[in-house]
């Protein structure tokens, strides 16, 4: 399960003042039809690329400081 950057964009700005641990935005994505979810482990593969997203400089999310998990759109 990789959603495209517009796909996971989309979950968190439906929520724009609330940051969102992976699964609440797996939630959303599957509640909104926004991306088909098959396969084994959806939530560790959208977990695995918010973490390596917020790694780099350029990426779209950022973590909040100080809360285990919990990640926001960053505003341009």
């Amino acid at each position: 399960f990789r959603p495209p950057p517009n796909l996971r964009e989309t979950a968190l700005e439906k929520h724009p003042n609330s940051p969102m641990t992976a699964k609440q935005i797996l939630e959303v994505i599957q509640k909104e039809g926004l991306k088909e979810t098959s396969g084994t482990s959806p939530l560790a593969c959208l977990n695995a690329m918010l973490h390596t997203n917020t790694r780099v400089g350029d990426g779209t999310f950022f973590k909040i400081p100080g809360k285990s998990g919990l990640y926001a759109l960053k505003v341009s």
